[in-house]
């Protein structure tokens, strides 16, 4: 494989709100093929999408399916970072609400920053 390809950063700027969709995976399927091809990661929860990472949430009482506990897989595939804005971070630490992996926070000023550095980005 391509030596520069390697050395790609793509942000992934997630949006969306848990359970906001029949399809839990969908932001976690374009970073899992991205890691695949060997790009870093790095991923932006916007505002409340951060809650995708609760590891306690269980949407089957609504049978919906339980994709977003899969966020934990990526640890095994490559590199990446996750973000979120600090005032969501806060209020999650305050409610004492378990996350599935370490969030780094960040002012929303400075995400825009990190992820504008990046090679590519995809809004999901």
């Amino acid at each position: 494989m391509n030596n520069k390809l390697n050395s790609l950063t793509l942000a992934l700027l997630v949006r969306s709100h848990p359970y906001q969709r029949r399809s839990a995976r969908a932001e976690l399927d374009v970073a899992l093929a991205a890691m695949v091809m060997n790009f870093h990661i790095e991923v932006y929860f916007i505002g409340s999408a951060v809650l995708q990472l609760q590891a306690e949430r269980n949407g089957e009482p609504a049978r919906l399916p339980a994709g977003y506990r899969a966020w934990a897989t990526l640890p095994d595939l490559g590199e990446f970072a996750l973000y979120a804005e600090r005032p969501w971070l806060d209020r999650l630490v305050a409610a004492e609400v378990p996350l599935l992996m370490p969030v780094e926070s960040m002012e929303a000023v400075e995400m825009r920053q990190r992820w504008r550095a990046c090679d590519y980005s995809m809004v999901l």
